[in-house]
């Protein structure tokens, strides 16, 4: 789940990373930066720690995620009052968003790995080749590197380094310097729960040092969650050396409400899409489009659920929604909500920043609004709920997929014909019918963004597969005569491949049978070849 720059770090000296409590802006603590010449050091006992780990047999790399698995349930009470703490999300929501979905991961990858992991035999399709062996095996990349983010500090980069290290891979994890005391506390699981010294490294670095380690010879593969832009700077320099990249970057996800749908409920659906965790989400609903018939009575139930949308101090229990991250971070949201007030919509709730420490805010709805504003074409990543009517099916669908960006998209309709059409016509790696932002706590679901919104996915077996590389292997005996297609060639190998390609890929049986004699009666097809095998292939063939 992405999250937009800031210019904070910029502010602090180079030599420390300083955090702070969003809920007061007071500082929480700070540590000093890695210098680059640590980061060198760092991916040098990365690869030598991989290296150990790779041989490592899978059953014992999984018992040590299920330690893992084990210190996090034990401890999720604190861990979740944490990150309340220092990235600013209530509790409870905290523990639903962060600690929950991360158990679920950590167990469908104990379930999934050694399925996801083992070799696959290739059964030869080539009948020249029925004498061979092969197989695909899914091997480590080596040292990975996990860059995440504020938003979601807990549960973004924890799956992913535990999918890393159950693949085989060495891992150095660069946190934002906005959650480097949550990023402590996934270090320390890691080292209780057994892993060798060097194998998962945490970097503390500020963001502009980032490029150093991204643009580094010395790293396999980056997994970077993040806003666009830096993910396009990821891009660049992981292209230096060919090193292959996960971009998990930003959104504008819209919904769409039709007028069948139950209003009621969909509004309590968008609005907590629309302001859980502050609307600091990659997924969060940012803009929604509405049936003209239904749209008075679902801009009043939003206002109503809206308004009753408790913000306050995130360790309270009775809080809903805590603070934006930052003062830069607030200022930006303000400015999204103040252009689209001045280029006509209506500030229905909210948009105002609330006179207390911290940077909190009232979460904002707005109608009236169009598409040349910046709340329905950049990425705000606030609380701010921007309505816009529409006029039919078509329409919606034209105005949901006008955007950059192509993480998810939500729609809210009684009617499965509709669902169905909504389905297959939005553009984006998720759509989901009548919820909102769900797919994230669901363990078998990938996480996957189109067009500028990433590359490449995480979560699930394929996000496992992302952690490996391809290795085809082929094993031949090489106890027979020369293999048929060496040199040297003849009118003997003319007719042979010849007649090959009517057996193999003629569909007129009276072809394949007339070329059946010319391939198994040449001389060096019958040296080279295994007659068990040979067999086998020729059933297929008939």
């Amino acid at each position: 789940m992405s999250a937009p720059e800031t210019a904070f770090a910029a502010l602090e000296p180079l030599d420390e990373i300083v955090t702070v409590n969003p809920s007061t802006g007071e500082e929480l603590g700070r540590l000093p930066a890695l210098p680059r010449a640590g980061i060198d050091a760092a991916i040098e006992r990365s690869r030598q720690a991989q290296a150990e780990w790779a041989q490592i047999p899978l059953a014992e790399r999984r018992r040590k995620i299920r330690v893992l698995m084990e210190l996090l349930l034990e401890e999720r009470a604190a861990i979740a009052e944490l990150i309340a703490l220092e990235q600013g999300k209530p509790v409870a929501e905290a523990m639903a968003a962060e600690i929950v979905p991360c158990l679920g991961v950590l167990r469908e990858l104990l379930r999934i790995t050694p399925g996801v992991l083992k070799p696959q035999r290739r059964p030869h399709q080539m009948l020249l080749f029925a004498h061979k062996r092969s197989a695909l095996l899914r091997v480590p990349f080596g040292v990975v590197a996990v860059i995440s983010p504020w938003n979601f500090p807990f549960s973004v980069p924890l799956p992913e380094i535990a999918a890393a290290l159950l693949a085989g891979n060495s891992v150095l994890f660069k946190p934002a310097p906005h959650a480097i005391l949550i990023a402590g506390k996934i270090a320390e699981l890691c080292t209780r729960a057994g892993f060798p010294a060097g194998l998962m490294q945490l970097l503390y670095l500020h963001d502009r040092e980032a490029d150093y380690l991204t643009a580094h010879a010395g790293i396999d593969k980056i997994l970077f969650t993040g806003s666009t832009a830096v993910g396009r700077r990821v891009m660049c320099n992981a292209a230096q050396n060919v090193v292959p990249v996960v971009l998990e970057l930003g959104g504008k996800d819209p919904a769409i409400i039709m007028a069948d749908a139950d209003i009621e409920r969909a509004a309590k659906g968008i609005v907590w899409g629309a302001l859980f965790n502050a609307g600091q989400v990659c997924a969060s609903i940012e803009r929604v489009y509405v049936e003209r018939p239904a749209a008075a009575p679902f801009i009043a139930a939003c206002l109503r659920e809206m308004e009753g949308v408790r913000v306050g101090d995130p360790l309270n229990p009775d809080t809903d929604m805590g603070p934006l991250s930052s003062e830069a971070h607030l200022h930006k949201v303000l400015l999204h909500i103040q252009e689209a007030v001045e280029k006509g919509a209506r500030l229905l709730h909210g948009g105002t920043r609330i006179d207390r420490a911290g940077f909190f805010i009232q979460p904002a709805l707005l109608v009236d609004v169009d598409h040349t504003m910046l709340v329905m074409r950049e990425e705000t990543f606030g609380p701010v709920l921007p309505v816009m009517i529409f006029d039919s099916l078509d329409e919606a669908v034209r105005l949901a997929n006008d955007s950059a960006y192509a993480l998810s998209a939500y729609a809210y309709t009684s009617s499965k014909a509709m669902a169905d059409r909504l389905l297959c016509d939005l553009e984006a790696g998720t759509v989901v019918i009548n919820d909102s932002t769900m797919s994230w706590g669901e363990p078998t679901a990938p996480w996957v963004g189109h067009k500028q919104s990433g590359i490449g996915l995480t979560h699930a077996e394929l996000g496992l597969l992302e952690l490996t590389r391809p290795k085809y292997v082929s094993y031949d005996r090489g106890q027979r005569a020369p293999n048929l297609w060496w040199y040297p060639y003849g009118p003997d190998s003319l007719r042979l491949f010849t007649a090959a390609a009517d057996l193999l890929y003629n569909r007129r049986l009276s072809h394949k049978l007339a070329a059946l004699a010319p391939v198994l009666l040449q001389k060096r097809f019958l040296h080279s070849t295994h007659w068990a095998a040979l067999l086998r292939h020729l059933n297929r063939l008939f």
